[in-house]
C-alpha cells in the first residue's frame, strides 16, 4: 500500500489536514498536505486496499473490530511514512477534514474551495463523501441538505479537478438557486438543469439534463465537461414536464391545511420520511 499525494499549483494555497480512521485512536496532521487535489484521490486508493483488508481478515475469521483495528493501522503507517504527517489529538482544526470509516467502507471530507465565476467570487464550504466500493461521490455544501452534485473516482483524479472543475460548478449551481430564490418558484426557468447518475452495465454515469428554454428541447451534457450527448426524444420530454408539474402541484401544497372531513378518509395520505 502506498499513498502518494500530488503536487498542488503554487497559486492554489492548501491549508492544513487532518486525517481521521475509524479504529485508530488518534489523528494524523498535515501542515502542507491537505488540499483535496492534493490528497483526496492518494488517500481515497489507500482507504480502498484498507478496507479490501478488512474484509479479507474478516473472512478469515478475524472479528470485525479486529479487522477494522489492523487495516486501520496499516493506512495509517502508510500516511506516517510521508515526514509531512504527524500524529495529533482530536479536535485540532483544519481547513480540510478527512474521515475514513473502514468498516462502513466510507469516505469524506469537509473542506474549503475556492471559486470564481462571471465576476463572483467564493469561498465553499462542502461536503464530498462516497463508498469506496461503488466509487460514487456525491458533493453538497455544508448547511444545504441538498445534494449539489455527484462524480465518480474516475472524474476525481483529473489534476486540479476540485480546484478547476468542481469549485466552479458548485459556486454556478448557488448562483441559479440565489437567483430563482429572488424570481421565485418556476416550473421551467429558462436554463433549467437536473444533475443525476445514470447506471450503466459497467458503471454508473453523472451526466445533466438543460433545458434552455421554456418548453424547449432537452439536451443531455456531461456533467464534467459540459459536452454535449445527445437530446431528449418528444415524448420523454412530455413525460419529464408532466412529472415536474406534479412535483410542483405537491410542493405547493405542502404546509396547506386539509379541508374539514365529515368522516375518516377512504384512504389514508401517507408521510414523507423526509
Amino acid at each position: 500500500m502506498t499513498i502518494s499525494p500530488a503536487k498542488l499549483d503554487q497559486k492554489v494555497a492548501s491549508g492544513p489536514g487532518n486525517v481521521e480512521i475509524s479504529g485508530f485512536p488518534q489523528v494524523l496532521h498535515t501542515r502542507a498536505l491537505g488540499h483535496p487535489d492534493m490528497l483526496f484521490v492518494p488517500l481515497m486508493e489507500g482507504a480502498r486496499e484498507a478496507a479490501a483488508m478488512t474484509e479479507r481478515l474478516a473472512g478469515l475469521g478475524e472479528s470485525t473490530e479486529r479487522a477494522t483495528a489492523v487495516a486501520a493501522i496499516q493506512l495509517a503507517s502508510t500516511l506516517m511514512s510521508d515526514s509531512s504527517f504527524a500524529l495529533s489529538a482530536r479536535g485540532m482544526p483544519a481547513t480540510h477534514h478527512y474521515v475514513v470509516d473502514l468498516a462502513a467502507g466510507t469516505m469524506s471530507v469537509q473542506t474549503c474551495l475556492y471559486a470564481e465565476v462571471h465576476r463572483r467570487t467564493s469561498m465553499l464550504k462542502v461536503e464530498i463523501a462516497g463508498k469506496l466500493r461503488e466509487g460514487l461521490y456525491a458533493v453538497r455544501c455544508l448547511g444545504d441538505l441538498e445534494v449539489t452534485l455527484q462524480f465518480d473516482a474516475e472524474q476525481l483524479k483529473q489534476p486540479m479537478f476540485f480546484t478547476n472543475v468542481l469549485a466552479e460548478q458548485c459556486l454556478t449551481l448557488q448562483m441559479q438557486r440565489d437567483q430563482a430564490r429572488r424570481t421565485g418558484p418556476a416550473v421551467f426557468d429558462p436554463g433549467l438543469e437536473v444533475h443525476l447518475t445514470v447506471a450503466t452495465d459497467a458503471k454508473r454515469i453523472p451526466v445533466i439534463l438543460k433545458q434552455h428554454s421554456a418548453d424547449g428541447d432537452w439536451e443531455l451534457l456531461d456533467t464534467q465537461t459540459r459536452a454535449r450527448l445527445g437530446a431528449l426524444s418528444a415524448e420523454t420530454a412530455a413525460h419529464l414536464k408532466q412529472l415536474f408539474t406534479e412535483l410542483s402541484t405537491t410542493l405547493s401544497n405542502q404546509g396547506k391545511k386539509p379541508a374539514p372531513s365529515a368522516g375518516p378518509p377512504l384512504v389514508t395520505a401517507a408521510k414523507d420520511s423526509r
